[in-house]
């Protein structure tokens, strides 16, 4: 397993509170493998409760009691962004998740401020690097001129902190996969107590591979190969 798939493997492990022994996890080739491997070391913790279902109704419920939104608008298509209220957000945002005792996904810049930070990044960083080398070869500069785009990293770094106030977006685009991210953010508190649902087992696992791989949660199946078919090392 390479170094991506490793940080895969140790998120999962953390998530479902398991340890998977190295020459095990060297035999994970495919997703459906991973799923397999999860189930074994879940063994007498199944469970066939749906977790889902359950934290649907849960959110429902919060949301009418902390914004008095009708329970009956709140359907699995619904939008989060017609939830949440859009003035104070961040802070509703915040102040709802310790109010269920749930880790929620976290909250995006808009379009104006996301394109001002991938701006500055690309020019500070790739540009830095692209002045660094031509400093270096062409003019005989000293190779700590490579420090520029190290220093970009850093003020890219320092811009998204200060950013963070103007991260109000819900990424979610439906209640449907607000809850499952969601799930698979809270699950190994709720697998301690209440044990695993294969079903939910596998979609949580598809979810950690999508959020940390930034593959398409679609293109997440059995039988794709994790180093071939998604490109994860």
């Amino acid at each position: 397993m390479g170094l991506d798939s490793v940080e895969i493997l140790m998120k999962v492990e953390d998530t479902f509170g398991i340890k998977i022994p190295d020459q095990v996890a060297e035999q994970i080739y495919t997703v459906g493998d991973f799923h397999n491997v999860v189930w074994r070391h879940l063994s007498g913790r199944h469970s066939e409760k749906c977790k889902s279902q359950h934290l649907f109704y849960t959110l429902r419920k919060s949301f009418a009691n902390v914004f008095n939104f009708s329970p009956k608008r709140v359907t699995l298509d619904t939008s989060p962004e017609d939830i949440f209220p859009k003035t104070n957000r961040r802070e509703l945002y915040l102040s709802f998740s310790k109010k269920t005792d749930l880790k929620l996904p976290d909250l995006v810049l808009a379009k104006p401020w996301a394109g001002v930070l991938t701006t500055f990044g690309f020019l500070t960083i790739i540009g830095g690097l692209a002045a660094s080398l031509t400093l270096i070869y062409m003019f005989n500069f000293s190779n700590w001129t490579l420090l520029a785009p190290v220093a970009g990293i850093i003020l890219t770094f320092l811009l998204s902190m200060l950013l963070n106030p103007k991260r109000t977006v819900i990424e979610e685009a439906t209640i449907r996969e607000f809850t499952q991210h969601t799930l698979a953010l809270n699950y190994s508190s709720l697998v301690a107590d209440e044990g695993a649902n294969r079903r939910e087992m596998e979609s949580v696992i598809n979810y950690i591979i999508s959020d940390m791989a930034g593959v398409d949660l679609e293109e997440i199946t059995s039988e794709k190969k994790i180093a071939y078919d998604l490109g994860i090392d």
